[in-house]
């Protein structure tokens, strides 16, 4: 099949990625699609398309940023049943639309690359001691997020990052550290995709191991508080859905994680109070300058900073590589323990901030302000909002953070602690200031209940 010229290819994809879920500039104005590399995946397969792999950079603006997406492109004269979301490309008689939505394609790509070691230009680097067995079966994962993830014979998942950014990735960097050193907190990563590109190295996709039949935190702890809620008149220990034993074998998994993240990447150098607080500061100025509530209570805030600045010794805080941005959507309750996914760090830190060093409070913090959201979200959605709700979800709320805190057992500095939940709740602040004023309230609640 000979397949359109790269570019009209590069026109198409200007008018399509926009619609697509993991195109992360939509307000922007796509000035052109450059086309750096377009290789051959799949070619004359007996049931599956051919396919693809599309390194593409999109100029927005006039502000000279081009991020770098990737993009599987599976051709056919005729598009799949229910993928029409997915086209991306319609030009000279093909259509090109997204191959990881196709289970044809996805099971012939996770062959081709057991059989080959390779996508491509994408080269598969495995992890010592592990070993893929080749599919049998493929499909997509059928989630939408900045990434896309398929699941080879409900044993392997396979994450494509989408928007790349040149170096290592963190989330394959710590997973392979963990893995490793045997940490059975996280999922077991098998091996990561590689591809060079002037002289930049980027990570494509990473493959770790599947858990079927898991749940996030998310949604367990959403259940639990519905069911207090309906239970109202019923002693919380007394619940059969009682979250606590739950949040303190949650705490138990992130300290093993943090234990064995600190053993297996050491860092050498501590950071001072100063250096600890610095951001928190830089954040406090910046939404104070957007949100006026913030504005009124700078002040007050400042001194809990100052307190946490004093606590640190004049040796410095032990920082290590943390996952970043911890809360309960970011770890799974599998039938036998917990685990915790997706380590690429905290979106709205630039790329080459979030491999930095942190103190393991930081994670700790953001766990207990998910506590207090998962408690809340039923009000919030205007489903549980009765007078007896809010005492009642406090009491959820305060009994499964201290629950966590006793599972993870060790929070040591509880003044710096103070600072990363109000730091935490500030910039919760500001998202929800933006995005759902609605929700203002709640973070703005613990922000006030923090301060006194």
């Amino acid at each position: 099949m000979s397949i359109p010229n790269v570019e009209l290819i590069a026109a198409e994809l200007a008018q399509s990625l926009p619609k697509l879920r993991f195109f992360a500039d939509k307000t922007a104005n796509i000035e052109s699609v450059e086309v750096l590399s377009l290789s051959p995946a799949l070619r004359d397969h007996a049931v599956a398309p051919d396919v693809d792999i599309a390194l593409v950079r999109v100029h927005v603006d006039a502000s000279g940023k081009a991020p770098t997406y990737l993009l599987p492109i599976a051709w056919s004269e005729e598009l799949p049943e229910g993928l029409d979301q997915s086209l991306l490309v319609r030009a000279e008689g093909l259509l090109g639309y997204d191959a990881l939505a196709d289970s044809a394609a996805i099971t012939a790509l996770g062959q081709a690359l057991v059989d080959g070691g390779s996508l491509g230009d994408m080269t598969l680097k495995s992890v010592p001691k592990s070993s893929l067995d080749r599919p049998e079966n493929g499909r997509p994962m059928g989630v939408e997020q900045s990434n896309t993830s398929v699941i080879f014979d409900d044993a392997v998942m396979c994450k494509f990052f989408r928007r790349l950014h040149p170096g290592t990735n963190a989330d394959v960097e710590l997973l392979a550290a963990l893995s490793q050193a045997e940490c059975d907190s996280v999922p077991q990563l098998f091996g990561w995709l590689e591809l060079e590109l002037d002289g930049e190295t980027y990570t494509t996709a990473m493959l770790q191991e599947f858990v079927p039949n898991s749940v996030d935190g998310w949604e367990l702890a959403l259940g639990a508080v519905r069911d207090a809620i309906r239970e109202i008149d019923v002693d919380l220990d007394q619940l059969g859905t009682d979250f606590a034993l739950e949040a303190r074998a949650l705490g138990e998994a992130v300290a093993a994680v943090h234990h064995s993240l600190a053993a297996a990447l050491p860092v050498k150098n501590r950071l001072s109070g100063a250096e600890l607080v610095a951001p928190l500061r830089t954040r406090l100025e910046f939404v104070a300058g957007i949100v006026p509530e913030i504005a009124e209570v700078r002040d007050r805030a400042e001194n809990v900073f100052a307190r946490a600045e004093a606590s640190v010794p004049e040796s410095g805080a032990v920082v290590q590589r943390i996952h970043g941005d911890l809360h309960l959507g970011q770890v799974l309750r599998t039938p036998r323990s917990w685990r915790l996914i997706d380590f690429e760090g905290e979106p709205s830190r630039p790329w080459e901030e979030r491999r930095l060093p942190d103190h393991p409070l930081r994670d700790v913090a953001g766990m207990i302000r998910s506590f207090d959201y998962a408690a809340h979200y039923p009000m919030l959605t205007g489903r549980e909002d009765t007078a007896a709700t809010a005492p009642r979800v406090d009491e959820w709320a305060s009994r499964n953070i201290d629950a966590f805190l006793a599972g993870y057992a060790d929070a040591g500095n509880s003044a710096l602690l103070e600072a990363f939940i109000l730091d935490k709740a500030i910039y919760e602040c500001l998202y929800e200031a933006q995005n759902r004023p609605d929700w203002l309230a709640l973070p703005l609640g613990a922000v006030r209940s923090l301060l006194g």
